[in-house]
């Protein structure tokens, strides 16, 4: 039977892939930290995960390192300007270049989330039937790309979208907005997981004719 990787290994792994270090990025500035100091913290977070799976598994992970890259990326931006908006205007960066490369490994390699599903595969045997459905099955490599395609696109639009949001609003109401949205988008497109990693399953225990 063919079936698609479990929805609850796919969120597990998206929301510690993604999840943990905007948590330790959020957090830090709830608490007072700058902006600087805030980005440090997803950044060490995201190397944390990124050399965690690397000595769990004996593998460079593609998708942990997606995530260092992009608080990476926001840490060097940081040292551009101090002007507010801009800092604000600089998390779009992130998230887009997220969304950029969910979008892109649809079309070159493998889909980020594969890596992401294929990590959760503890078992040597496990993880092998999954390399397996991905080489001779068609539906199991078009489940992952038009996720990884859906979270591309998500991330790429809350990214365009908070640029205007951020220089129209004052700046501390352009905080709660940036961040009220971020946490909408990544609700919704865990939804979405939901509903079609569901109907994804329920199509793939149908004999294929």
């Amino acid at each position: 039977m063919n079936k698609t990787p479990g929805l609850v290994t796919i969120l597990s792994s998206l929301l510690w892939d993604v999840g943990l270090s905007l948590a330790a990025y959020f957090v830090a500035h709830w608490l007072g930290a700058s902006d600087y100091v805030a980005l440090l913290a997803g950044s060490v977070v995201a190397l944390g995960r990124v050399l965690y799976i690397a000595v769990r598994t004996r593998e460079f992970d593609v998708f942990a390192a997606v995530m260092l890259g992009v608080f990476a990326v926001g840490l060097g931006l940081s040292f551009l300007t101090g002007s507010p908006k801009f800092l604000l205007i600089k998390e779009s960066f992130g998230t887009g270049i997220a969304g950029l490369a969910f979008l892109g490994s649809c079309v070159v390699g493998r889909p980020l989330i594969y890596y992401a599903a294929l990590r959760m595969q503890a078992d040597p045997a496990k993880a092998a039937e999954f390399a397996r459905k991905w080489e001779e099955l068609p539906r199991f490599r078009r489940t992952f790309r038009i996720m990884s395609a859906a979270w591309g696109a998500g991330l790429l639009l809350d990214a365009i979208v908070r640029i205007p949001l951020v220089l129209a609003l004052s700046t501390s109401a352009a905080v709660t907005a940036s961040t009220a949205l971020f946490i909408a988008t990544m609700v919704l497109l865990a939804l979405w997981t939901v509903r079609y990693a569901k109907a994804a399953q329920a199509r793939a225990a149908q004999p294929v004719a």
